[in-house]
């Protein structure tokens, strides 16, 4: 049995070198006239091939006595430095003609008399350019990242397929950069690229479930300056108006999260609320109401402090239990 398998294993090595060695001699014989598109092949194929031989070569050498062993291990590292040679080769010329592009798109500074030279047009209006961040993953900043470089760059018709695409990988971070790592940087693959990110990022229900675990595990405020309220009670507004634009019914939500949101919140703000509720006749969990009432509270400590001239000193708040315990649960009252 191991000699059968062995010799399917070897024919089809055979055919797997037959396949690099035509890619490696394509690479040695380019030339400053062959396109990028075609390195680019070359390089992703020969690639292939040649994780593909190293899988082949180890299930050989397996099954391979001792003296075979030193002879076709001394074969093998001949196909594979070939190949790595010609596939280094390959990168650094897709690199360079990369950067030599990427220059090549900046608008080139004129000289004086160019400037004075050009037609004055008074009617026009130069917008700033979009200062675009880089996206690194989290799915909260996909949509604002994706409508950003799709009105700046992907619908750009001055934009070839290829420098959108050299465009879209220079923006990627971390866990998005490594998702598509492995994709040829070819004006081919830009759609296979958007639609690998798209459904990594731009799911729906998984935006909603990212803005819904922040709320739910928002952090108490420890000190209660105004600086810590207003931030606090942006992040939570932020997080609710996103899933309202999502078109989720936050009231829905309102049982779950506004004890949640409210227990971040010092001990006195939270009092007033059962006050205000119990006086209005509101539901403790109407998170439309919470939120407007939260920001009246946050304004209110603002206004203090800026007429005060001063910070609200931290001594004056003490965590309370509701505040430093978010996930316990109430007792019950008597």
């Amino acid at each position: 049995m191991s000699d059968v398998e062995l010799r399917k294993l070897k024919r089809k090595r055979t055919t797997e070198r037959t396949k690099a060695t035509q890619f490696t001699t394509a690479i040695n014989e380019s030339t400053e006239n062959t396109p990028l598109d075609d390195y680019e092949h070359y390089r992703g194929r020969l690639q292939e091939m040649l994780d593909q031989l190293v899988r082949l070569d180890d299930a050989i050498q397996d099954l391979l006595e001792d003296h075979e062993y030193t002879v076709d291990m001394e074969t093998c590292e001949e196909y594979i430095d070939s190949a790595k040679r010609a596939f280094l080769k390959a990168d650094q010329e897709i690199g360079r003609r990369l950067d030599s592009s990427a220059a090549n798109l900046r608008v080139p500074e004129l000289s004086s008399a160019q400037m004075s030279a050009r037609p004055t047009v008074t009617h026009s209006v130069k917008l700033p350019p979009i200062k675009l961040e880089p996206f690194a993953g989290d799915v909260e900043t996909w949509a604002r990242f994706w409508e950003q470089f799709k009105s700046s760059i992907d619908k750009d018709p001055t934009l070839s397929t290829m420098n959108k695409h050299v465009f879209l990988r220079g923006y990627l971070e971390g866990e998005p950069k490594m998702l598509v790592d492995g994709i040829a940087v070819t004006a081919s693959a830009y759609e296979d690229t958007k639609k690998i990110l798209h459904n990594r990022y731009g799911d729906k229900n998984r935006i909603i479930q990212a803005h819904l675990d922040y709320l739910e595990e928002v952090a108490p405020i420890r000190f209660a300056s105004a600086e810590a309220l207003n931030t606090t009670y942006i992040e939570c507004n932020r997080h609710i108006q996103a899933l309202r634009a999502l078109g989720e019914d936050v009231k829905a939500y309102g049982r779950v999260l506004a004890p949640k949101i409210l227990r971040a919140f010092p001990d006195d703000i939270c009092r007033r609320w059962i006050i205000q509720v119990k006086r209005e006749g509101h539901s403790e969990g109407d998170i439309i109401k919470l939120m407007e009432f939260l920001g009246e509270e946050v304004d209110g400590a603002l206004t203090a402090q800026k007429i005060r001239g001063e910070a609200l000193p931290a001594s004056n708040f003490t965590p309370t239990a509701a505040t430093l315990h978010v996930r316990s649960r109430p007792g019950s009252t008597s």
